[in-house]
């Protein structure tokens, strides 16, 4: 009886003992099963994960080396901006400084003709008083009587196109009067010129010093000192 239940206890503990092997190898191949899965599936994420890690860097580089292509051309093109900036600053400059050289040139010009106008002015005035001052009445005689002649000879070398005026009047300007011979042959001359016969307005001016002007309408023909001078000044501005 004794025998018995051992051999029935001895059964049953072998009966549970290759049940639970049973199960416990069986939850092992499930769970072996599971982690092979799970291995396998962290492997496909893991090349997944790579492959898109590998991808980002690629576009990363991508980008970076687009950046810097962009940062390159932006870059350049500031410095060509900056070169043609500073080119046009150049240009500007220059003309500019052209610009005062030509107006300081052109207002230095300006005062040197300013003066020696002046000076001009003022060598005629003093030469005119020097030539009152100096010469005697019978002295400044001689010098009317050869200007009157000047005069009358210019005046007789004009063309008679420059008498086409419509007048008969002729003014005379002297620093003395015309004496009766010479007044003669100034209507000779004129006579010639116009086809008139003149009428002279005679004008004394003492201001004159020496020679005579004389006005037909628009054409008037000087033939005093002052005159003469002045046609003489240019000659030492050259020399």
């Amino acid at each position: 009886m004794l025998l018995n239940l051992l051999i029935i206890q001895g059964i049953t503990f072998i009966g549970i003992f290759i049940l639970l092997r049973f199960l416990f190898s069986r939850h092992l191949n499930t769970a072996l099963s599971r982690l092979n899965t799970l291995h396998e599936e962290n492997l496909a994420k893991e090349q997944q994960l790579t492959e898109e890690l590998k991808r980002a860097q690629e576009e990363g580089a991508t980008e970076i080396k687009r950046a810097q292509e962009e940062a390159g051309l932006i870059i350049e093109e500031a410095r060509n901006d900056s070169l043609k900036l500073r080119r046009n600053l150049e240009d500007q400059a220059k003309i500019q400084v052209t610009k005062i050289i030509a107006d300081g040139n052109i207002e230095a010009e300006r005062f040197k003709e300013k003066s020696i106008k002046e000076t001009e002015a003022h060598s005629l005035d003093l030469a005119m008083k020097l030539v009152e001052q100096l010469l005697s009445e019978k002295e400044k005689e001689n010098m009317q009587q050869e200007f009157i002649s000047e005069i009358i000879s210019e005046i007789a070398k004009l063309s008679k196109d420059q008498f086409s005026m419509v007048s008969d009047r002729a003014r005379v300007s002297s620093s003395q009067s015309l004496r009766k011979d010479q007044k003669e042959i100034l209507q000779q001359v004129l006579r010639e010129k116009t086809g008139r016969e003149m009428i002279f307005e005679e004008i004394l001016r003492e201001d004159l010093i020496g020679g005579l002007i004389v006005e037909i309408g628009g054409l008037v023909i000087d033939g005093t000192l002052k005159n003469k001078l002045l046609r003489i000044l240019p000659y030492f501005r050259k020399k």
